[in-house]
């Protein structure tokens, strides 16, 4: 498939492909938001509907169309009653429950599911594609409660959300669409019906098929996996910054991040990647310590180490396979998103399939590698922080990075310093570790047994978002503690990680006595995770 053409200060959908970056853009507010289809998209739109109605015509059985949903697809559906079987779908499965999804992750459901049913696949009309752009283009973003996805058929339950929203109320009864909010500003939420009404929008009813197309994809877990992807590079990249600065306040060694180890002698491109960031951070500090060759000996003893713990030794090798395999998640992910994946499909000939292009296996299995990941690079943090905190491997550095040279040899053994930080670091990563567990494996026979096997794609999603939050957290404490450990090295950063030093020091300052710290790290923790 081709990339899309692109126009300036239009989203344009056409038949090419829709590259990820422009969808992460569109979820977080940037770039053009009017959207336009191209011509391409309208005709094949069009004549996928033609089909279907042709088979309706026919007394074809069509899936969710002439039949019910699931096991009781042998339950025979005339077509005159084709759309009220589409409004009463979207009721049934307005039942979820939980904190809300993101907003940037349902503004790029909302997104994939519109570039999903542009392909021409599904037997939707123009209009249904028209209001949902409108709905973008206006950010009219539905509050979707992130949990009673199985993954298969799709996001059923999530995604019934954004259909109720975009059909309205039409029978005024304060059905399903009563309950739908859209976000505003601040974090707050309106009703969904208060904003159209002020709006002047009129309640759309969803034609044959159009409910069943909307809700049975894997839009939502997609647009959640876009967003856990996007932050675990950042939380991955802010790693490698902590190698290094790591390395700068223990005086480490560089032959670790050298061309000879990491592309020479090894064939991995993230471990190259991860040594050549690494070494790049320290080379714009003119970082230059003893190589290991050249440590002195001295009555059987070298003077220096010859070379540092696995934690700092081994860190491209860690974090390595961690890149690589967040960029296979998102190769999976761009995939999936210019893919239709809803049931049933019908082909240009006018031939009707019915598959399970809904199974979210391969987003699925990509959120539980990036839970892998991001429990690696959280153990690899705590045992840096480790390195850092404890007087025995420190190497001079005081005892807890505490400020013993404002204080009396006396006050001294009075004060803790950072104690505390790593004690807190220590719990939480251990709650980190225990959520790696991949969720694929745990498929349950659901509905009647007709969902026998299910992907569970969207508790992978769900599950790796509540690995990050803790992981932020993580990576805020062990960053201040690096920054302090700087300060008492008296090291003034040069190089481009300076930005992010100036940052940690504008939310937590350096600690000079015993002192509660848990605002600083929330602070320092939403700072950082706002970019």
């Amino acid at each position: 498939m081709a990339p899309e053409s692109f126009e300036p200060g239009i989203f344009e959908i056409s038949e090419g492909e829709l590259p990820l970056s422009r969808v992460e853009a569109f979820a977080y507010g940037q770039g053009p938001r009017r959207i336009r289809f191209s011509d391409g998209v309208r005709a094949r739109v069009s004549a996928a509907e033609d089909r279907l109605h042709a088979l309706m015509e026919r007394g074809t059985p069509i899936y969710g169309v002439t039949t019910g949903f699931g096991d009781s697809c042998h339950r025979f559906v005339f077509s005159e009653r084709a759309e009220a079987l589409q409004s009463n779908l979207v009721a049934y499965l307005t039942c979820a429950t939980g904190p809300a999804l993101p907003v940037e992750a349902t503004r790029a459901a909302l997104l994939i599911r519109v570039k999903s049913l542009s392909l021409g696949f599904s037997g939707v009309s123009m209009e249904l594609l028209e209001r949902m752009a409108l709905f973008l283009e206006r950010d009219w973003i539905p509050v979707v409660p992130r949990e009673g996805s199985l993954g298969a058929s799709g996001d059923l339950i999530p995604l019934a959300y954004l259909a109720a929203a975009i059909q309205g109320d039409p029978q005024g009864q304060g059905g399903p669409q009563g309950q739908i909010r859209f976000h505003v500003a601040g974090g707050a939420a309106r009703p969904a019906r208060e904003v159209l009404e002020e709006a002047g929008v009129a309640p759309y009813k969803l034609k044959a098929k159009e409910g069943l197309a909307i809700v049975n994809g894997t839009s939502s877990m997609a647009g959640l996996a876009l967003v856990n992807l996007r932050e675990a590079r950042r939380i991955v990249d802010l790693a490698l910054v902590s190698t290094g600065w790591l390395c700068l306040a223990l005086h480490g060694k560089l032959e670790a991040f050298n061309p000879l180890v990491n592309e020479k002698s090894k064939r991995h491109p993230g471990q190259s990647q991860a040594a050549g960031r690494i070494r790049m951070l320290l080379e714009q500090e003119e970082y230059r310590p003893t190589r290991g060759q050249d440590v002195g000996v001295r009555a059987g003893i070298t003077e220096q180490t010859v070379q540092d713990r696995y934690s700092l030794r081994c860190a491209p090798q860690v974090l390595g396979p961690v890149i690589e395999t967040l960029e296979l998640a998102t190769t999976w992910l761009e995939r999936e998103i210019n893919s239709a994946s809803d049931n049933p499909l019908i082909d240009e000939d006018g031939s009707l399939s019915m598959g399970g292009n809904f199974y979210g296996g391969h987003l699925s299995h990509g959120m539980d590698y990036a839970k892998i990941c991001l429990a690696n690079v959280a153990d690899l943090l705590d045992r840096q922080l480790m390195l850092l905190i404890d007087e025995k491997s420190n190497r001079g550095l005081t005892p807890n990075l505490a400020d013993w040279s404002s204080m009396s040899e006396e006050e001294r053994h009075l004060h803790h310093g950072l104690k505390g930080l790593h004690q807190s670091v220590s719990a939480i990563t251990s709650g980190i570790l225990a959520k790696a567990v991949p969720n694929s494996i745990f498929s349950r026979s659901s509905e009647s047994h007709n969902q026998d096997k299910v992907s569970l794609g969207m508790t992978a999603a769900v599950q790796c978002q509540e690995m990050l939050e803790p992981l932020w957290n993580v990576q805020a404490m062990v960053l201040a503690c690096l920054a302090q450990a700087l300060d008492l090295r008296g090291i003034s950063l040069k190089g481009e990680s300076r930005t992010l030093y100036d940052q940690i020091r504008a939310k937590f300052p350096f600690v000079k006595r015993d002192q509660a710290l848990g605002d600083q790290i929330t602070g320092l923790s939403t700072a950082l995770r706002r970019g």
